[in-house]
C-alpha cells in the first residue's frame, strides 16, 4: 500500500500536497489542465486512489 493511499493520508493531506504540487508548477511548467484538476479534486475528496489518477 502506498503512502499516498487513500487509507494513509487524510483529505487534508491530499489537498496540501496538491496544492504544493501547483505551486511547483507555477514556477514555469504549463497549467494543470482542468479536466485533470476535477480528477485531483477526486483523489483529495476520496473518490480514487493516486494511481487510478495517473493512469487516466
Amino acid at each position: 500500500m502506498s503512502k499516498y493511499s487513500l487509507a494513509n493520508t487524510t483529505k487534508e493531506e491530499r489537498a496540501e500536497r496538491f496544492a504544493q504540487a501547483e505551486a511547483i508548477n507555477s514556477l514555469g511548467a504549463k497549467q494543470v489542465a482542468s479536466e485533470d484538476q476535477v480528477l485531483f479534486q477526486r483523489h483529495i475528496d476520496g473518490e480514487l486512489e493516486i494511481e487510478e489518477v495517473t493512469q487516466m
